[in-house]
């Protein structure tokens, strides 16, 4: 499998590299470009300065401005190169700050020396055996990225030279391109991923240096070049890459190059700079990159290296820590309108329950102390005024002769409010009247005080006991007969309850929950006829999956096992991931997320709920999605049970279980 890898990376390299046919050419545009049109880099030289659609670092100020858009961590690149043995020096210092929201800036300079020049008279007398020349390139860029497809730049610059005491500078800008031209025709593919385009403009403002009487223009030259980029196995990738260049009064250039990486570490190079061979290597290791260039020129052989350094975190750590930072800010301003909006409705409630109590609906002030319980149990007062709407309640049904009734309500006013000496006087007289109407006795009566009791606070369990002791001494006893009825509707509305949730954790595989369920179930009402079915559903459960990991063990241990087994087994569908998505689709639910959030602070909840809802459907890990509509369906769900719109605030609740699963008050 590696030999043919390497044997197809090495017929790529050749078909490439022949696209340079042109001889190799010396100064063709008769001298007129400056030393600087060269280009510099040691990667880029090293692939024959094919890199106008491959540039991605900061070497891009030179080659493609664009390529800035591409750098992912801030970086420093630095090299020097003693050039064909005459006095030839040059020194390059790149710098690139990349930020998520802004885009890249580049800073640069380059330094083009030479020495032991001589100097002539007109008569051609030597005056200086030691003139220097000096030219000076500082660079100011600058990239963006438009979309997922297209990348944007330019750079600034200012050239000056110096020789033999004359001095000049002038500025220059360059401008770049970069597109992935599938993407940009929406596409999307390794093949699309893969292919680049660039095309970049030196000199659009061309500098013009004048050291004596006539000045001399750096003339503007065109660059277009195409790239693949993509992987050979899992630890090789292979990069191809051409160049056409062109500048006035100078041939078309053509321009190759391949590099192939191994584990991200050790990239090998080969390219052709028109028809003159180059060659090189690069070992990236953390955070360092050495780079080595080798050029077959035509007075000497020269060697280049060059040294880079990458700090700090990359544009998408930065982008995620900002969108976290956003995140938790605006989570707790949500919060913060959410605990006011939630006090606003819970006073409106109370004083609703307190109106409706001094009106004498005790009914409808007990349903929205309910209400306010479940929005918020521990708000100060709630049992002070709970015991009231039952005391009411209680004296209501005491005046219809409904005893068992008032009993059940003074009951649950001492509940809510034990030193209530009024709710304990009326207890004992209704007690009391009740007993004598039934004729009871003491040991009858203590017993129906005792279910009536466990009645009251909520354990069912023991007044159905209780109940059934009194009938068994009294078995004609009203009271007692229909309290029983009300505590056994109680008892089975309860183990509906359990049996639904044992239900939903049975499908859920969460058997020990589901088992515990049941068995509540059971103790509650024995003899429920929905429990044989769940027991033997949970069984079947179980066993379904035992079965289906011991044949997953087998799987592992046997592919053809493991393949008949997978076209067996029904397929689960797969929850959409936000990291799964495309850049245009991660940028989408960005965009519906914050209008969530902005929704949210305008008042407007319901729209909120749907921008959050196309969220979640699309990518249910993004942020805080869930939990928002958690908490905004639990609003909207108590909001539909305070009007009494009960189907509703099922329909919605649902909605809530389904969002944040097991939640406990969902």
């Amino acid at each position: 499998m590696m030999r043919r890898t390497l044997r197809a990376a090495g017929l790529m390299t050749i078909v490439i590299l022949s696209l340079n046919v042109s001889p190799a050419t010396a100064l063709d545009d008769g001298g007129g470009r400056s030393v600087f049109a060269r280009g510099a880099g040691e990667r880029a030289l090293a692939l024959g300065g094919a890199y106008a659609a491959v540039a991605n670092d900061a070497e891009a100020m030179i080659w493609n401005p664009a390529g800035l858009a591409g750098v992912q961590r801030k970086s420093l690149y630095a090299s020097h190169s003693d050039l064909i043995g005459l006095g030839f020096s040059e020194q390059l210092g790149l710098l690139a700050l990349p930020n998520w929201k802004f885009g890249t800036v580049g800073l640069g300079l380059r330094r083009f020396g030479v020495d032991g020049i001589e100097g002539r008279d007109d008569r051609g007398a030597i005056f200086d055996d030691n003139l220097q020349d000096t030219e000076t390139e500082i660079l100011l860029g600058y990239g963006r990225r438009l979309g997922s497809a297209w990348d944007l730049g330019l750079v600034f610059k200012y050239q000056q030279q110096s020789l033999a005491g004359y001095s000049d500078g002038a500025p220059g800008l360059d401008l770049g391109v970069k597109v992935k031209p599938l993407q940009a025709a929406g596409k999307h593919s390794d093949l699309a991923e893969a292919l680049s385009l660039g095309f970049a403009i030196r000199n659009l403002i061309e500098p013009n240096l004048k050291l004596d009487e006539d000045g001399v223009k750096d003339p503007t030259g065109l660059r277009l070049g195409i790239a693949y980029q993509g992987d050979l196995s899992r630890n090789i990738q292979l990069l191809l890459a051409s160049d056409m260049e062109k500048t006035s009064d100078m041939d078309l250039r053509i321009h190759a190059g391949a590099e192939v990486l191994l584990m991200d570490i050790l990239a090998l190079r080969v390219g052709s700079h028109a028809g003159m061979m180059t060659a090189g290597a690069g070992v990236n290791y953390r955070n360092l990159a050495v780079d080595y260039a080798f050029e077959d020129n035509l007075l000497e052989t020269v060697h280049r290296f060059g040294l880079g350094v990458s700090f700090g975190p990359t544009t998408a750590e930065s982008r995620q820590a900002s969108l976290n930072a956003q995140e938790a800010e605006l989570q707790k301003r949500l919060v913060r309108a959410f605990q006011k909006e939630n006090a606003e409705r819970v006073e409106t409630m109370v004083g609703q329950a307190r109106r409706a109590l001094a009106d004498g609906d005790h009914t409808e002030a007990l349903r929205l102390i309910e209400t306010v319980r479940v929005l918020e149990p521990g708000y100060p007062g709630l049992s002070a005024v709970e015991a009231d709407a039952y005391y009411s309640q209680g004296l209501a049904m005491e005046e219809k002769g409904n005893l068992s009734g008032a009993a059940v309500a003074f009951q649950r006013c001492l509940v809510s409010n034990p030193d209530n000496a009024k709710a304990e006087a009326r207890l004992s007289r209704v007690l009391s009247r009740s007993s004598q109407l039934a004729a009871r006795t003491k040991v009858i009566r203590a017993r129906f005080d005792e279910a009536l009791e466990a009645y009251a606070r909520g354990d069912l369990v023991q007044a159905r006991s209780g109940f059934e002791q009194v009938l068994e001494l009294q078995s004609d006893d009203k009271e007692a007969i229909a309290l029983l009825r009300n505590t056994i509707q109680a008892l089975n509305l309860r183990a509906d309850l359990l049996l639904d949730q044992a239900s939903a954790q049975i499908t859920a595989n969460d058997f020990v929950a589901a088992r515990a369920n049941l068995e509540k179930a059971r103790i509650l009402v024995p003899d429920h006829g929905g429990l044989l079915g769940a027991e033997t559903r949970l069984a079947a459960q179980e066993r379904a999956v035992a079965a289906a990991a011991k044949a997953k063990l087998n799987a592992d241990r046997e592919s053809a096992v493991a393949s008949v087994a997978q076209a067996s087994a029904p397929a689960v569908p797969a929850r959409p991931s936000y990291a799964a998505l495309s850049a245009q689709e991660q940028q989408e639910v960005a965009d519906l997320y914050q209008r969530g959030l902005q929704a949210i602070e305008n008042g407007s909840h319901d729209d909120a709920v749907r921008y959050w809802e196309l969220v979640w459907s699309r990518a249910p890990d993004y942020q805080q999605v869930g939990e928002n509509l958690k908490q905004e369906y639990l609003v909207q769900g108590m909001e539909a049970f305070a009007d009494g719109r009960l189907d509703q605030s099922i329909e919605i609740w649902e909605r809530a279980e389904e969002v944040a699963p097991g939640d406990p008050r969902t």
